[in-house]
Order: C-alpha cells, then sequence, then structure tokens
C-alpha cells in the first residue's frame, strides 16, 4: 500500500468506489469538508488511496463527481497560497504524482463531466483515457472546461499545459491557457470531449461503449505526439500576440518546454513558474481580489 506525501495511510479514507459488472470501478469524489468539489490536500490524497484500492482484473476506472453543479471546480486557492515556496513545489509535485498514476493505470480510465471542470479538475480529466460528459449541468445550462488559471496571474500545476495542446488544435489550447479563459459546453474545440450526452443517467453507458471502440487505440495525447517545429512556431507567435504578461508568458513556456524536452520538463517548468509567479505584486492583487470575492 502507498503511503501518500501529505498524510499517513492509517489516517486516509478511500474515496467511494463502486465495483460494476465487466472489472468496471466506479470512483466517486466527494469533499465533504467544502461547498464544492475542490481539489485540496484531503482529496490528493483519497484519490490516491482509492487508486491503491483498484483490483488487479480492474479493465476500466470510471471517474465521477458526487456535486451537480461541478465535477471539479478546481485547486483550493487558499491552502496553495498558505503555502511557503517549498512546500508548494512539494504539493505541486505530489499532485502531479497523483495524476500520473491515473495516466499510468494498465487500465482504461475516463472522466464523467456533468459540471464545471477548472483548473486542477480538468487537468485531473485530461489524465485519463477518455473524457466524457454532458452538454448541459443540473440546471440544464452549458457550463466551463478550461484552465482559467492565468486569469489570476498564475499558470497550470498538474499538467494542463502538457495535456491540452495534445487534446485539441494547439494554437487553441495555448491561446485559451495563457489568456485564462476557459471553455464552455457549447462552444467546445473538437478533442476535448470524446463524448457529449444529453443527460448524467446516460455518462456511464456511453463511457463504457467508447472505451470498447477505442480499447485497442493508443490514446496518449500529450504536447510529445506534436510536430515540434510547427507548434513552437505556434507557441512564438501567441507569445508575442500577448506581449507583456508574465502569467501568459509562463504558460508559453511550459509548452515550450514539454515540446522541446518532454513532459516531466514541462511539468518541471509548471511547477517552478507558478511558484514564482505567485510572488508578483499583479499576482498578488488578483488573488486578493479573488479571495475577497468569495467571503
Amino acid at each position: 500500500m502507498t503511503t501518500t506525501a501529505f498524510s499517513s495511510e492509517q489516517t486516509v479514507q478511500p474515496l467511494p468506489l463502486e465495483h460494476m459488472p465487466g472489472n468496471v470501478a466506479l470512483m466517486t469524489l466527494e469533499n465533504p469538508e467544502q461547498p464544492l468539489v475542490i481539489l485540496d490536500r484531503a482529496l490528493l490524497n483519497r484519490i490516491d488511496r482509492t487508486l491503491d484500492e483498484l483490483p488487479e482484473e480492474c479493465q476500466t476506472l470510471l471517474i465521477r463527481s458526487c456535486d451537480e453543479k461541478v465535477f471539479v471546480a478546481g485547486a483550493n486557492l487558499k491552502e496553495i497560497d498558505s503555502l511557503g515556496d517549498d512546500e508548494l513545489r512539494r504539493y505541486l509535485s505530489e499532485g502531479a504524482r497523483i495524476f500520473r498514476r491515473i495516466a499510468d493505470l494498465p487500465c482504461a480510465s475516463v472522466a464523467l463531466i456533468n459540471g464545471a471542470a477548472l483548473g486542477g479538475g480538468l487537468e485531473l480529466a485530461l489524465h485519463c483515457t477518455g473524457i466524457v460528459a454532458t452538454r448541459n449541468n443540473a440546471k440544464g445550462r452549458s457550463y466551463p472546461i478550461g484552465l482559467p488559471e492565468a486569469g489570476l496571474g498564475l499558470c497550470p500545476g498538474w499538467g494542463g499545459t502538457q495535456r491540452l495542446p495534445g487534446r485539441v488544435d494547439a494554437e487553441t489550447a495555448v491561446n485559451a491557457a495563457a489568456s485564462g479563459t476557459p471553455f464552455t459546453t457549447d462552444h467546445c474545440p473538437d478533442g476535448l470531449v470524446d463524448v457529449f450526452v444529453d443527460s448524467v443517467e446516460e455518462l456511464i453507458s456511453n463511457a463504457l461503449s467508447w472505451i470498447e471502440s477505442n480499447r485497442n487505440e493508443t490514446l496518449v495525447r500529450t504536447v510529445q505526439q506534436l510536430d515540434p517545429e510547427t507548434t513552437l512556431e505556434k507557441v512564438s507567435g501567441i507569445r508575442d500576440a500577448l506581449g507583456d504578461n508574465a502569467a501568459a508568458m509562463a504558460v508559453c513556456e511550459a509548452v515550450h518546454a514539454g515540446v522541446e524536452q518532454g513532459v516531466d520538463a514541462g511539468l518541471a517548468a509548471e511547477r517552478r513558474l507558478l511558484v514564482a509567479l505567485r510572488g508578483t505584486d499583479e499576482t498578488r492583487k488578483k488573488l486578493n481580489a479573488f479571495f475577497e470575492g468569495q467571503r
């Protein structure tokens, strides 16, 4: 059994894990201490612990949220902001390790999205083999899916810059991440969601059908699968167009590192740049305004 870096294994309870016919496991994300499902140490630990519980014969892991409003509404920014630089680096590294466990599973995995998937929530989904989503949320409205970090003066820290461009047109992906502008389910670029469904009740059946149709395909979708010359040219153009915007430049730099040196280098760049950005005056103003708006 794996001991998490955040907490001893004795104190970590696994998430609800339902065993379904056909060697399918259904993990349900929950964060009862928060008003919405958000990624914090507690939830990351529970994901890690639950992955330890997957049976060896598991062929498909489905990941859904208990929250009717969101899949995962992003990371806990107050928790992140409370950490010192060294502790934040460790926190980001540990989150990346847990997400990599999902990507490296010997079985297929599908994120079942039925509401906002933002920041770390989308990054979690991007580590899955597939993404199946409802067109509308519980209120019958389209909802955001994206990486809004740059809007707060930050950059993604758990692989968003390495995986989003591998799923959708690279220029579209980098522009969105660099500007901090999420997509919405009614204006979603090709490739981000593998299957859209009309209702929550259709998520599981469509996910299993999609997996069965693609089980023999190699579906590793990261910047490493892109043509380096073309991609770096696009990234350079975006960097020039966005001008003196530190968060946008950080996104471009992380993508560049991943394309040139591999995903691990891109992840290291994300961590370094996020920690550096957090202390800048511009980012402090944006974060303080965000926290004030939450009161």
